[in-house]
């Protein structure tokens, strides 16, 4: 199991992200400030629409023409294609490193364009002008599924002899999220934590007696946002595993013995916090106080944690429309 766990976690960080985590096109959500406005771009050829209305232009590092018409006044804009933060940040912290920045420069994905665009018509001069906004706020009904990478995790738990910490790397988590209104929603979340010594999945060979930490877990929240600022509450259950093992060389052989092991069951509260640096990628770090443990049938109160910084992924599966 642990082999498989190990298999995902590769095949997720050693991708591009913006390969994997961005469509072949970008939906460019456009909106004025007065009524009867109309608009297209060089990509819809001699479509119109009124705003408020998207646009789905395909990536591509060639800037983007729209055009705006309000009665008899017609103007041109130039929209800038650059470099999306999946591939600058993704790649950077999700360890694919070179290898992920290497990939995506030869696809037209690592590209975007402003998510948000408010076209602004002046009655006076007779003039329009345009509002780039990239972040794109979240409204009742929005449904978004999670991939997250934890990259900085304290595990505190039972380690047989005692409780103590252990710091580590690596580990994922999906999950998915409901807004219920404009700025309050409801979410699940499922993952894993490994106390690995590397930022990154590298092969890493142990001699003589190492110890090993892993945590599961499975939470329910409430969340809410200010801002690009996001928040969750709620209650978590996770189980913590701790084992002692012995490699020894047995040339032309290694093996590698388990000495000790155990596991425990935990449940308690969970507070997360998240900075929004785009409508796909978010930095966060997670609390998960446990009170209660429960193993081998004895139910006891004991506190334990996992406290962990996460790297994450949201990918908007449903936005309601707004109506014109």
């Amino acid at each position: 199991m642990r082999i498989k766990l190990y298999i995902i976690i590769v095949i997720i960080l050693l991708n591009s992200c913006a390969t994997i985590m961005h469509q072949p096109y970008v939906g460019i959500n456009i909106q004025s400030n007065t009524d009867s406005v109309r608009v297209f771009s060089n990509q819809n050829g001699s479509f119109w629409d009124y705003t408020p209305t998207q646009l789905k232009t395909i990536r591509s590092k060639d800037d983007l023409s729209i055009t705006a018409v309000k009665d008899t006044i017609q103007q041109t804009f130039s929209i800038k294609s650059r470099l999306s933060t999946a591939f600058w940040l993704g790649n950077l912290f999700s360890g694919a490193g070179v290898v992920g920045y290497a990939i995506d420069l030869f696809s037209p994905k690592r590209f975007t364009y402003p998510q948000n665009i408010t076209i602004n018509y002046n009655e006076v001069e007779k003039t329009f002008s345009t509002h780039f906004d990239n972040w794109k706020t979240p409204e009742k009904g929005l449904l978004t599924f999670k991939i997250s990478v934890p990259e900085g995790n304290y595990i505190y738990h039972n380690r047989g002899s005692g409780y103590g910490g252990t710091f580590g790397f690596l580990g994922i988590s999906g999950g998915i999220e409901y807004y219920l209104t404009d700025r309050k929603c409801i979410n699940a979340d499922f993952g894993t934590l490994t106390d690995f010594m590397l930022p990154f999945p590298a092969p890493v060979d142990y001699m003589g007696s190492y110890n090993r930490s892993f945590a599961y877990y499975g939470d329910i929240q409430l969340g809410g946002d200010f801002r690009r600022l996001h928040y969750d509450y709620g209650i978590q259950m996770n189980r913590t595993e701790y084992y002692e093992r012995e490699t020894v060389e047995l040339f032309p052989e290694y093996i590698d013995t388990l000495k000790y092991s155990i596991q425990q069951n935990n449940v308690g509260i969970s507070l997360s916090g998240y900075y929004r640096l785009s409508n796909w990628f978010n930095l966060g770090i997670n609390y998960y106080p446990s009170f209660i443990t429960w193993q081998n049938k004895r139910l006891t109160p004991h506190y334990s944690h996992l406290l962990f910084v996460e790297l994450m992924f949201r990918i908007e599966a449903l936005r309601p429309k707004k109506s014109k």
